[in-house]
């Protein structure tokens, strides 16, 4: 039986999740937690699942700022849940190194067959799968936190140690990054991705 960690502030989808897993009998559900903090703690005490099955969009933690952290401490591979059909949280989730992301209106059989895929050691992501957008770079990650706290490009420039002159061109690189035109499309896609 592969032993599979549960991470999501959503108490229904964790029940949900850990019923349909235990009816497959191919699975152990060793804990069940909602945030990504306490992931991280259980992983630090020394637990070690086969696969880590976690929210994308929790408060505080988002499951993308959790998976370095993760990374740190151990070697478990972590599956996204996710409410959005996205290239591009697809995109930020493989290269930060989980090995996929689900949606959660996701059928029975493929749940059973894709975590047994990755607790074997697969990945859901396809060798050379051409991605549709590319990933933001730190700097321009930094930037986009700054876009959804309502900084003006003076602001961020200073934050920064950056020109405005670059700091636009950073604005410019992720609104063709995110398929935007301006900041307050850019803001509306962040805020919708869950990422900020």
């Amino acid at each position: 039986m592969k032993q599979v960690l549960l991470v999501d502030d959503q108490n229904i989808v964790l029940q949900g999740i850990a019923s349909l897993l235990s009816v497959s009998g191919e699975f152990e559900i060793v804990a069940m937690l909602d945030s990504g903090e306490d992931c991280l703690e259980f992983i630090r005490d020394g637990n070690r699942p086969d696969v880590i099955l976690m929210d994308m969009h929790m408060p505080k933690m988002k499951g993308l700022e959790v998976l370095p952290e993760l990374q740190k401490i151990a070697d478990i591979p972590v599956l996204f849940l996710t409410t959005f059909e996205d290239t591009y949280l697809k995109q930020q989730s493989r290269a930060l190194g989980a090995k996929g992301l689900l949606h959660k209106n996701i059928s029975l059989d493929l749940l059973v067959s894709s975590v047994m895929q990755v607790a074997e050691g697969g990945s859901l992501f396809k060798e050379g799968e051409r991605e549709e957008q590319e990933v933001l770079t730190q700097r321009e990650d930094h930037i986009a936190k700054a876009l959804v706290e309502g900084k003006t490009n003076k602001e961020i420039a200073k934050a920064q140690n950056l020109s405005p002159g670059t700091v636009r061109n950073y604005l410019s690189n992720l609104f063709g990054k995110l398929g935007v035109r301006n900041r307050s499309e850019a803001v509306s896609r962040l805020k919708e991705l869950g990422l900020f």
